[in-house]
């Protein structure tokens, strides 16, 4: 759906998650968000209680899109036997869904910016740990049980698969290049990952 066609709602979700992306939570004034948007002040409050509640909304919507590319055991495990290396690991990181993959991206960059200032945000990042900590050991294990994989220590390696994730989307706050080419360093990214891997085959 292009931009002008979206809902006033959405429209405002939208600018709002990019601004506060992009310039910072504080920096950006419910003015500027119904300025960008073309609308008046009053308009954002029809349909937001206030800044706060639009912050919230973007974590909410992060929440809710964050594991979209995550597969089930019995849909990774023919990828784990029969798929490309880079097949694998697009699954080990549920790479964001092409659908949502621009806004997942500004909803991410928010969520790391405020890690240090905003319980809820540090909380988030927590529980995105712990679940892909999680699914590493079932996926890795998995891989070594079918024997596509060399007996490993999983932990160590999947501390540096979160680790390089994290590390970029620190950077991509601060480095717009990055933020506006996410899928090319991405894959980039995915292709030294990929040397970690004791591939049997």
């Amino acid at each position: 759906m292009e931009p002008n066609s979206l809902p006033t709602k959405d429209k405002i979700f939208t600018t709002a998650l990019r601004l506060f992306a992009v310039n910072g939570y504080e920096n950006v004034s419910v003015r500027t968000i119904a300025d960008t948007v073309g609308i008046k002040v009053s308009s954002i409050y029809n349909h937001f209680e206030n800044k706060e509640q639009l912050l919230d909304a973007c974590y909410k919507y992060y929440i809710s899109n964050r594991f979209l590319g995550k597969l089930e055991k019995e849909q990774y495990e023919p990828i784990i036997k029969n798929g490309t290396k880079e097949e694998i690991i697009r699954v080990v990181n549920y790479e964001f869904h092409d659908s949502v993959v621009e806004n997942m991206v500004m909803a991410l960059l928010i969520v790391y910016s405020r890690v240090y200032t905003d319980r809820r945000a540090s909380d988030i990042l927590a529980d995105d740990i712990e679940k892909a900590f999680e699914f590493q050991k079932e996926f890795f294990g998995a891989g070594i049980e079918m024997g596509r994989f060399a007996s490993f220590n999983i932990e160590p390696v999947g501390l540096v698969f979160l680790s390089t994730r994290m590390f970029y989307a620190q950077c991509a706050t601060f480095r717009p290049e990055q933020r506006n080419s996410w899928r090319e360093a991405e894959a980039n990214v995915n292709a030294e990952l990929l040397k970690l891997l004791p591939f049997k085959y």
